[in-house]
């Protein structure tokens, strides 16, 4: 079988092969595994890994999995079981969740309430990305005994640029998973350490991730047991690693000598920087210019395009709809006067009772502050990005059907996916149009390097286009706002 993506593994299924033991006589398992991540439905959430009873696998430098120790399988299945990638029923586990069926054209999932918060420790608030909400919630949880440890990403040494998932056991190491991590990170690896030891756990993790822990919670009682919150964070995609290397290899001699990676300085959006050895900041993206650079979400945007990695495609959830509590930017205007989202600030939406539970003894305690909004205001939020990756997994798959492409089986729901016509068609084709480089990889890293170079205008037009639109956006809110308000 000729290897496109993910090729370590059957290659290590190859490598470790004799003639007694040839690669089409491996586990039947791991070869159906090695199909899954061929034929691009693998997410790279590293369920298989953190599953496997062996230690069986590993993973590469892209984070697809390998075989790490072949004559350990004992051919169990449950790596195949397991995955998101290959299938995730939407209905059933919706209805294991809530009660109820899902619904494919309700982009933000089940509501039982929203709101905004931040955590009120200031370290935190501080140094988080937007409010500092899961930090704080996963900090107040570990200090007040409820958890033992938490599932987070934490940055890599080398290169700085990578996340490193982890189990923090102390509030030093929740510190050190503050800040967005767009790069894939195998976060579900590390279920191998709480199926060893005994305790309570939070998981946090993208939405795949969660898709992944739902699944081996039904396949391992012991992580069923132990993990008691899952936390989701929302998601328009991952981003290929190739896109770190390139924007690196451009930042020359700082790239290599760089302390830390900081994915945002400054709240909603921000910028990244580097710390360098000295403990100075350097800009990542047009360090040298002065006034306008591009925040990180302006060119994030740009990667998306370039660099969404291929099952992320596929995927309709944007808001981690299977997770206790789902947390991100707060797209949409200020609800009140007294919110301000330059001061840092969390849109979280609480999907079950525990994610309730969790949340409101942590606002009772005094770590997190809270400011209620209406379903309606939620629903209003982050909706661009929401079907834009919903419209875009739907497109993606009928075509790859089509085509007699592999597609993940989301039970009887792929059977629903609603029509677009007129306005929604034309959208969701020139979105389709927008990342036609992620289907013609082999350009893509010239494509990165002019907008990283020579494209610095293109982003201050596209920056005043943004901001003309949210200005049009909140101008809209305050004036129904008044309006309601005399009425």
């Amino acid at each position: 079988m000729p290897l496109r993506r993910g090729g370590a593994l059957l290659s290590a299924l190859t490598s470790a092969s004799s003639a007694e033991d040839s690669a089409a006589g491996a586990p039947r398992a791991l070869r159906s595994l090695a199909r899954i991540v061929d034929s691009g439905l693998c997410h790279r959430c590293g369920s298989c890994i953190g599953i496997c009873p062996t230690s069986v696998l590993g993973v590469d430098d892209d984070e697809y999995p390998t075989v790490k120790n072949l004559s350990a399988c004992t051919d169990c299945d449950l790596c195949v079981r397991v995955c998101p990638g290959d299938e995730f029923n939407f209905h059933e586990q919706h209805q294991d969740l809530f009660g109820t069926p899902g619904d494919l054209t309700n982009t933000h999932g089940h509501i039982a309430e929203a709101a905004v918060g931040y955590a009120t420790n200031e370290e935190i608030r501080v140094g988080s990305t937007s409010g500092g909400v899961v930090t704080g919630l996963l900090a107040h949880m570990l200090e007040s005994n409820q958890i033992d440890g938490a599932v987070i990403i934490g940055s890599s040494d080398s290169p700085v640029w990578k996340g490193r998932a982890l189990v923090a056991r102390t509030r030093a190491d929740l510190l050190s998973g503050m800040k967005s991590k767009y790069a894939i990170t195998t976060t579900n690896a590390v279920f191998a350490e709480i199926r060893k030891t005994p305790g309570r756990y939070a998981v946090v993790g993208l939405p795949c991730q969660i898709h992944g822990y739902r699944k081996a919670i039904a396949l391992d009682p012991r992580l069923k047991e132990r993990i008691v919150l899952s936390i989701g964070l929302f998601c328009h995609a991952a981003i290929e690693h190739e896109a770190y290397r390139v924007m690196f290899e451009g930042l020359g001699e700082r790239g290599k000598t760089a302390k830390r990676f900081i994915s945002r300085i400054g709240k909603h959006p921000g910028t990244p920087h580097l710390e360098m050895p000295d403990g100075s900041l350097y800009p990542v993206y047009f360090g040298e210019r002065t006034g306008y650079r591009p925040s990180s979400i302006e060119v994030i945007n740009i990667l998306y395009r370039l660099y969404t990695p291929e099952r992320c495609t596929t995927c309709f959830d944007g808001l981690a709809d299977f997770a206790d509590i789902s947390v991100g930017d707060p797209w949409m205007p200020e609800p009140t006067d007294a919110v301000k989202w330059t001061d840092g600030w969390s849109l979280v939406v609480l999907r079950t009772a525990r994610g309730q539970n969790a949340y409101h003894a942590a606002v009772q305690a005094g770590a997190l502050a809270t400011v209620a909004i209406t379903e309606k205001e939620v629903r209003a939020s982050n909706i661009l990005m929401a079907h834009e990756k919903r419209d875009r997994a739907f497109r993606v798959i009928e075509t790859h059907r089509r085509q007699g492409k592999a597609v993940p089986y989301y039970g009887e729901a792929v059977g629903e996916f609603p029509p677009q016509r007129g306005i929604s068609f034309l959208k969701t084709e020139l979105h389709m149009l927008s990342h036609i480089f992620c289907f013609l990889p082999q350009y893509r890293a010239a494509v990165l390097r002019f907008f990283l170079g020579k494209g610095y205008w293109l982003f201050r037009l596209n920056s005043l286009r943004r901001r003309l639109r949210v200005w049009i956006r909140d101008s809209i809110f305050l004036l129904k706002r008044k309006t309601v308000g005399r009425s």
